[in-house]
């Protein structure tokens, strides 16, 4: 029977050969130590059908054992725990011996088992040596839930490790590895397959070099220089040297450059790389970590880090986030992107956002902006930014294309959001909402940086929009653009930028260089600053202006047409001038022509031109003459002040005018000039010179000051005033105001100061002139003969030439030089030691009358006085004050020949002491208010004493000059009582200082006796004064003598009674004023009257009393807003006189004004004055009447 009939079994079906081997090299764990091989054929169920065939098995066993496959004797031993043995079955099992050793030939349905393991093969061999077990055809390997499929395989005992080849596949729990070769580590349930693999699961694939699967960990690594990993589902591809793939958490992670694709439904392609990329195949989320970069098509981004939602169609840039494409750039401190379809659509940026524009792609030159904001929205149309919108402190920085030789232009501008609106990746337009605000800057010379500071304009409104197509910039409600001295307010305004005009509607507001121009519609030009306003209103100067058109042809001018001036600010004006054309001058005049002028709508004078001064302050210019029909016959009528003024600069001016009277024909011309430079110098000179006709007389009159700093510490002032006769001075006849009239004192002076830091030296000369000194003896005595000569009681000249002084500061002993350092420096550092020198000489001039002429004219000489002093003062002060002066006078008396006489010199010293104190009392009476009293008692004295001079008696004192001429030796005293009270107002409290205030001074002569005085005790003054609070106040006054029989020698006091309408409060009411305005709004009629009661009196005799009485009233009545009146009266009530009364009504009329006051005077003329005039226009009025006796009192 031939080997394979033996096999068979009694079917004739061959059962199929099964080998176990245990130990030795079938177990590598094992192969080091001794054990047995047993070769096992069929189950014992099998052996016991086929007897012969068991009988094989021994033949065969007993081969394996001659192999030394089974070791005849071995010691038993302890084995650890051993690998599951190789459960080797096949059809046909034979065993030979070779060169490499035995081989066991392993023939049809191979099929190999270790542990959970089941490889199958067609054929195979086993090679002891080597412990390798080789299989080919259709080798097939399923371990747990893995399954291996290849061409052939090749397994090691040793390692474990299965070498596979030849259409490897590797199927593991739906996923499926592809490749041409590879291993698998049973030990570990590790595939690694390489030469090209190819991985499924489900709709995703794997392509790379190399790959390990983990079967027990559901781990795919892919390796390669190029793995791609593909979702077809989502249209999702992952490329890089190396991805991780785990299919229990579905999370990829990609290295060595990782690229993921994902693309849109029309195939468009989104990149995104990283150093790595994760990626949750399930959750479809990615996240890409260091150097993050997002590409689609022109677009691109980068961040430190990235994270995407494939499903929300969301992603996150993080990390220094910025996306950018050839022309705009977005950055902030997140990016977060929406793509829906993954196709992207919004950007929002958050944090620090920032977006720059270039209208050209870097490093060429173009116009840029850069908008930021808290946060920014980008949006995107077929991946094309379409808007972008930026939020909470939004900022927009544009710069247009920068012109050859000039600056760029540039824009800023700023409001609560910002939108901008893209139009071929260029910005179409722009716009600013919520407080938004920005500036212009135009575009200037290059390196002119004063021009880039003036060539802005700043604009706001409540919403911005710019065109950039158009280069317009439009202000939408509430527009407010200024530029230099131009301010504009409109409810729109559009500004074109590139012809630098802008236009304005809705009631534009003009204000240039501060005026200000008002209409319907305005358009302007600000390269030539030439603008025109239709329906057009300006207010200049006190004028409104209104024109059908008001062109603005230069900085200086104005053009209207179909225009009218008035100053009367109603819709339909009480007055105005009507004019086809006017020619306005800013700050200079209005020409006008033809020219009529209306009241209301009635025309009342027309002229073919005429010009209206309109230059505010000071300027030249010919002045408006006053002009007077007077019906008093000593002023009659005149013209005054006709002439011109001349303001050359900002240092000085010059006034020449004219005035003509007709009653007394007469002309008088005046000039006066004015000079300032600040800190340095400044005067005025003043003259006039007036001829009379009638009596063919010239008079003149010449004022002048200057004041001068020749060094900051050395000035020098004069003045000086000259007259060429007293009757010119007392004329009424040109005008003179009252106070010029009654001074009849002409002063001049020049005076040098120096303040040096050890010296103050003073030299001046005066000069003082008497208009009026002879008068008391040139007036013929009316009581008889006169004896002569007689000398005037007052000089008429008085001359100081000249009045030096010389001071040296006050300084204490103790830090004098030679007693620095000493041991008195401290007892003398309270000792003030003071040293002065006074030099004077001074010259009078009095009139003498020597007789009167046949004429009974007086026949008047006069007579010169000099004297001349010189006076040091020497002075200690400490707790007590020691003084010592020294005096030398001199005089000189001259009539005619020049008579002197001399004097000598002399020295004096004087000392004194003097002591105050105060005492306090306070009472609390609760009376109503008044919930306290203090009464303040201050007693003082003082006590002098100069010793005797010998030559005393020669001296006068004179200009501050002066010596006593006696032993002195008295004491001064006064008491002071004070009557303060608090009262009590609810919660507050005010504090009356002077409710009651009695003061009393005397002095006592000890020497009373040796200097012949009749008494030792002087004349008591008192003096009291009384202030309670509300409208009434009081004072008196008194001189008590306590050795005569009437004590009280005189008396006087005061009364004053103060009352308003509002309130009663001790204040006068004040005097009305030229022209005033007495509305106000919210009138209410109001009316102030103040009466004053005085009287003073004395004995002119020890029997006779003598006094005057006087009364005055002021009051005054607001009958409405537009109505006043006013009266005033003083009472002489010892003669029982009215000395003056004065009448007053005034009518406001908007914009006129109409006064009319009536004055009667004793011995004199009653008189009166008649106003109506335009209060803005001073000199359109018309007037009657004397004018002395307008409103405003004297003129």
């Amino acid at each position: 029977m031939s080997r394979g009939a033996r096999a068979r079994g009694p079917g004739g079906a061959r059962a199929p050969d099964r080998v176990a081997v245990r130990g030795g090299r079938g177990d590598g764990s094992l192969r080091r130590r001794a054990g047995r091989v047993a070769v096992s054929g069929l189950r014992p169920s099998h052996i016991r059908r086929a007897p012969a065939v068991a009988n094989a098995w021994v033949r065969l066993v007993a081969l394996a054992a001659t192999l030394g496959l089974v070791p005849v004797s071995a010691p038993a031993a302890q084995e650890p725990r051993a690998e599951p043995p190789l459960d080797i079955s096949a059809d046909n099992v034979t065993g030979s011996h070779g060169p490499d050793g035995d081989v066991v030939l392993l023939k049809g349905n191979l099929r190999v088992t270790r542990g959970r393991s089941v490889l199958t093969a067609a054929d195979g061999r086993y090679l002891r040596a080597q412990g390798m077990l080789y299989l080919d055809g259709d080798v097939k390997m399923v371990d747990s839930t893995l399954t291996l499929t290849c061409d052939h395989a090749s397994y090691s005992e040793n390692d474990d490790v299965l070498q596979v080849g030849g259409h490897v596949v590797v199927v593991d729990r739906d996923a499926m590895l592809r490749a041409p070769a590879g291993t698998y580590q049973r030990k570990n349930g590790m595939a690694e397959l390489y030469g090209g693999v190819e991985g499924k699961d489900g709709h995703q694939r794997l392509l790379c070099e190399r790959a390990t699967y983990v079967r027990d960990s559901l781990l795919v690594r892919a390796r390669g220089p190029d793995v791609r990993g593909y979702d077809d589902e989502h249209h999702l591809e992952l490329a890089a040297r190396a991805i991780d793939y785990d299919r229990s958490s579905h999370e990829m992670v990609a290295t060595g450059e990782p690229v993921l694709t994902a693309r849109d439904e029309r195939g468009k392609p989104t990149l995104l790389k990283a150093v790595t990329l994760r990626l949750n195949t399930e959750s479809r989320v990615a996240q890409a970590l260091d150097s993050v970069r997002v590409v689609r098509d022109s677009l691109r981004a980068s961040a430190d880090s990235a994270l995407f939602d494939d499903k929300a169609e969301r992603g996150w840039l993080l990390g220094s986030p910025r996306a950018y494409d050839d022309h705009t750039a977005v950055s902030g401190d997140t990016l977060e992107l929406w793509t829906p379809g993954r196709r992207l659509r919004r950007v929002t940026v958050r944090g620090n956002a920032q977006m720059n524009y270039y209208g050209a792609p870097p490093p060429a030159t173009g116009e840029s902006s850069r908008l930021t904001g808290k946060s920014i929205e980008a949006w995107f149309t077929d991946d094309e930014l379409d808007s972008l919108l930026a939020v909470g402190e939004a900022r927009n920085e544009y710069a247009a294309v920068q012109k050859s030789g000039q600056t760029a232009e540039r824009n800023f501008a700023d409001g609560d959001s910002i939108t901008v609106f893209f139009k071929q990746r260029k910005i179409d337009r722009a716009r600013v909402e919520g407080r938004a605000a920005g500036e212009y800057h135009l575009a200037v010379a290059v390196g002119d940086t004063t021009a880039a500071k003036k060539e802005i304009v700043s604009y706001d409104a409540t919403r911005i929009y710019f065109v950039v197509p158009k280069s317009q910039i439009v202000l939408d409600h509430n527009a407010h653009l200024i530029y230099r001295d131009l301010e504009l307010r409109s409810r729109r305004v559009e500004f074109d930028v590139e012809r630098q005009s802008l236009v304005a509607s809705g009631e534009p507001d003009l204000t240039d260089r501060g005026e200000r121009v008002t209409g319907h519609l305005m358009t302007y030009d600000m390269s030539t600053r030439v603008g025109t306003i239709y329906q057009a209103e300006t207010a200049y100067e006190r004028g409104l202006y209104h024109g059908q058109r008001i062109r603005k042809a230069s900085d200086k001018e104005l053009d209207v047409m179909g225009g009218n001036y008035s100053t009367c600010d109603l819709e339909e004006p009480h007055y105005h001038f009507a004019s086809h054309w006017m020619k306005i001058y800013l700050k200079d005049k209005l020409v006008a022509k033809p020219v009529v002028f209306y009241v209301k709508n009635v025309p009342l004078l027309a002229l073919p031109f005429w010009i209206f001064p309109i230059k505010p302050g000071r300027h030249s210019g010919f002045m408006f003459p006053q002009v007077e029909f007077g019906f008093n016959e000593q002023a009659g009528q005149f013209i005054r002040n006709a002439g011109y003024y001349w303001a050359p600069n900002d240092y000085m001016d010059l006034t020449l005018s004219g005035d003509y009277y007709q009653a007394q024909p007469s002309w008088k011309l005046h000039t006066e000039g004015y000079y300032k430079l600040l800190y340095v110098l400044g005067g005025n000179v003043i003259a006039n010179f007036a001829h009379d006709d009638r009596t063919q007389s010239d008079d003149w009159d010449l004022t002048g000051n200057h004041s001068q700093e020749i060094t900051p510490r050395t000035q020098l002032s004069a003045r000086a005033s000259f007259v060429s006769s007293k009757a010119y001075s007392t004329s009424n006849l040109y005008g003179r105001t009252l106070y010029e009239r009654l001074n009849r004192f002409l002063n001049s002076s020049l005076s040098l100061t120096h303040n040096a830091d050890w010296v103050s030296i003073t030299a001046a000369l005066d000069r003082r002139q008497d208009l009026d000194a002879d008068d008391d003896i040139s007036t013929p005595y009316a009581g008889g003969p006169v004896t002569v000569p007689r000398v005037s009681s007052l000089p008429n000249l008085t001359e100081t030439l000249p009045n030096i002084a010389v001071s040296f500061p006050t300084r204490t002993l103790g830090s004098m030089g030679p007693l620095r350092g000493t041991w008195l420096e401290k007892p003398l550092s309270t000792v003030y030691m003071s040293l002065t020198s006074h030099f004077g000489s001074i010259h009078e001039q009095r009139g003498v009358l020597l007789g009167y002429a046949p004429d009974n004219s007086a026949i008047v000489k006069q007579v010169d006085l000099t004297r001349r002093a010189l006076q040091n003062s020497f002075g200690l002060s400490d707790s007590e004050q020691v003084t010592f002066d020294f005096d030398e006078q001199g005089h000189h008396i001259g009539i005619g020949t020049g008579q002197t006489l001399t004097g000598t010199s002399a020295a004096v010293w004087r000392t004194g002491v003097s002591s105050n104190a105060t005492f306090y009392g306070t009472f609390r009476p609760r009376l109503g208010s008044l919930v306290g009293l203090r009464h303040i008692i201050t007693p003082s004295a003082s006590f002098a004493f100069s010793p005797a001079t010998t030559a005393g008696d020669r001296f006068h004192d004179f200009g501050g000059f002066g010596v006593s001429g006696g032993k002195q030796a008295f004491m001064s005293f006064g008491l002071d009582q004070r009557l303060q009270a608090k009262v009590r107002h609810g919660d507050r409290f005010s504090v009356l200082d002077n409710l009651l205030l009695l003061v009393v001074r005397g002095s006592y002569n000890f020497l009373w006796k040796e200097q012949r005085q009749p008494h030792p005790l002087s004349s008591l003054g008192w003096s009291l004064q009384l202030q309670p609070p509300g409208v009434l106040n009081g004072s008196a006054g008194w001189t008590m003598d306590v050795y005569k029989s009437r004590p009280i020698r005189n008396f006087n006091y005061n009364l004053g009674l103060n009352l308003t309408s509002a309130r009663l409060r001790g204040v006068p009411p004040p005097l009305p004023v030229d022209q005033g305005t007495p509305a106000a709004p919210g009138f209410r009629d109001n009316w102030t009257a103040g009466l004053a009661f005085s009287y003073s009196g004395g004995l002119v005799s020890e029997t006779k009393w003598s006094s005057s009485q006087t009364g005055n009233a002021v009051l005054t009545y607001q009958l409405s807003p537009a109505w006043g009146l006013d009266y005033s009266t003083s009472v002489d009530f010892s003669h029982r006189q009215v000395l003056t009364q004065r009448f007053g009504i005034s009518r406001d009329l908007h914009c006129w004004m109409a006064t009319f006051s009536r004055i009667f005077t004793v011995g004199g003329e009653a008189e009166y004055y008649f106003r109506i005039g335009v209060k803005e226009q001073r000199e359109l009025y018309a007037e009657r009447g004397t004018r002395a006796g307008s409103f405003g009192g004297i003129q």
